[in-house]
């Protein structure tokens, strides 16, 4: 139940650092909390109320599936990057939006979203749980990185990417031209995976928090190597 509490606070955009300073505790004491360590039933109640959710909805969760897992397999992978729907819906599922976005976001018609969803369950990519909710079990963080996600984005997303008109005000973007060592280009892909995690979080935030409409933006963070454009 606790790794299923973890969950939803993660969903909710909770932090520890977070976390502790909305309960006026240190983040030692969320850590132990978390883990089971001194986890009172108030503290727990409070918890869950943050997470938006209930002891009743913990139970569920873990009683019907075990911990989400780090990474897709393969042939999971393949599975979602051959319909691009598909891959909507469990993009939708895995950042803990409702399924009901797939149509109000999307326009994916829900008789469509509804036969998505049995698939991913065939896929054990996503667990159904009471009331109609539906749970991923890959963990949001998780980067997709190999060919069949790299072949879907240069199919798919590559051309919304190439279409952006940068003379737009609305438009957001910032860019840098750097000489970098095959440490440095570590650390660059370090920092890129950090600030995909940091806009994970915002997005957590804002859901929760926020009061105006939101609409859906694409965000891009991408480098590569100069050396093609500039060899003589």
């Amino acid at each position: 139940m606790l790794a299923a509490l973890r969950r939803a606070l993660r969903s909710a955009g909770w932090t520890q650092a977070r976390l502790a300073t909305e309960l006026e505790v240190g983040t030692a004491t969320v850590k132990r909390w978390l883990h089971g360590r001194g986890l009172g039933f108030a503290t727990l109640g409070r918890l869950c109320a943050l997470a938006q959710t209930s002891l009743a909805e913990l139970t569920d969760a873990a009683r019907l599936a075990p911990d989400a897992a780090d990474h897709l397999t393969l042939a999971q992978e393949e599975a979602l990057t051959r319909d691009s729907n598909l891959s909507t819906v469990f993009f939708l599922i895995l950042n803990g939006w409702p399924i009901e976005e797939a149509t109000a976001g999307f326009h994916i018609a829900p008789e469509t979203v509804d036969r998505h969803v049995e698939r991913l369950e065939r896929l054990a990519l996503v667990d159904r749980l009471p009331g109609g909710r539906v749970r991923a079990r890959l963990r949001p963080e998780h980067a997709w990185q190999r060919a069949p996600m790299r072949r879907h984005f240069e199919r798919h997303m590559k051309p919304l990417f190439t279409a952006v008109d940068f003379g737009d005000p609305e438009t957001i973007f910032g860019a840098a031209t750097v000489k970098l060592s095959p440490l440095g280009v570590a650390r660059l892909r370090e920092r890129i995976e950090a600030f995909r995690r940091d806009i994970q979080a915002i997005e957590s935030e804002d859901r929760r928090s926020a009061t105006l409409p939101a609409e859906w933006h694409a965000v891009l963070a991408v480098a590569r190597s100069m050396v093609p454009l500039i060899r003589p």
